[in-house]
């Protein structure tokens, strides 16, 4: 592919989703849809690009989204929400703001209480744990493996945005050594909650047994704390555990011991595919 992909959302005849292929807030809408059947095409940019075209998607500020946005770690105010993926346009017009509105779109109902705990907590800490890793200097090459698929024009634009990118990224996410302990000790805390939750409920988050949309929101949001295979069920080249730093390596090792970290792993195993 030459150049970025676009549409003209007055024109589609099924839902499009605009990501950043490795977000694991963007995972979590892209499992929703596969899991529900849904037919769909995925839009994605590199980091940076996006915002001139998911922008425009948003202009109308009700269509901006009400989820957790990349600036809120470092009080960044709201208006970067017009620039937050992922988001989906349906034919008709009518615009799913974030990754709770496309859950709920695709599986139904949400439990507000674990909703609230993954996106405001655990979501946001994982963000800022992850790029973390990534941006680290003797890692950041992995992120350049991680966009390989886009087009053309954005791999060559990389090369001369990407220092500039990766800068404003660790500033709005604050990106510092204690902010990435209480990172992980948000992410443990968490983990010890779902873990009790699904062992209580017989293998699931959901009060009446079934794999539901909490499930498919936890093991996407918690997804880089075990790095599980099949994350993006093809749609994005993810590293494996070996390709990190010693010091993630020991965590993610930490998170796959717990009982919630195996339940992601089962799940991606199991679960992590399109329903036919």
């Amino acid at each position: 592919m030459l150049v970025p992909s676009s549409f003209d959302p007055k024109s589609i005849q099924k839902p499009h989703l605009v990501t950043i292929g490795y977000s694991h807030y963007c995972e979590l809408s892209r499992w929703a849809l596969e899991h529900a059947g849904i037919d769909f095409e995925e839009i994605q940019y590199i980091p940076g690009y996006h915002g001139k075209f998911v922008g425009q998607l948003r202009r109308n500020k009700s269509d901006r989204s009400q989820s957790s946005y990349v600036g809120q770690e470092s009080g960044v105010h709201g208006g970067r929400r017009k620039y937050a993926v992922p988001l989906v346009c349906l034919p008709g017009g009518r615009v799913l703001k974030d990754s709770w509105e496309v859950l709920e779109y695709a599986l139904g109902e949400t439990d507000q209480e674990w909703k609230t705990l993954f996106d405001q907590e655990l979501g946001v800490s994982v963000r800022q744990l992850g790029y973390h890793y990534l941006l680290a200097p003797e890692s950041k090459h992995l992120l350049n493996r991680m966009i390989s698929s886009s087009s053309v024009y954005e791999r060559i634009l990389w090369l001369f945005i990407n220092g500039k990118v990766i800068a404003g990224i660790q500033q709005l996410l604050a990106i510092t050594p204690e902010n990435v302990e209480r990172s992980k000790e948000t992410v443990r805390r968490i983990f010890e909650s779902v873990g009790a939750a699904v062992t209580e409920r017989g293998g699931t988050l959901s009060s009446d047994g079934s794999f539901g949309a909490m499930d498919i929101a936890f093991c996407s949001l918690a997804a880089y704390c075990v790095m599980p295979d099949n994350f993006g069920n093809g749609a994005v080249k993810m590293p494996g555990i070996d390709d990190f730093t010693p010091s993630f390596q020991t965590f993610i090792r930490e998170c796959r011991e717990t009982v919630a970290g195996q339940y992601i792993m089962n799940t991606y195993d199991q679960r992590r595919t399109a329903v036919i």
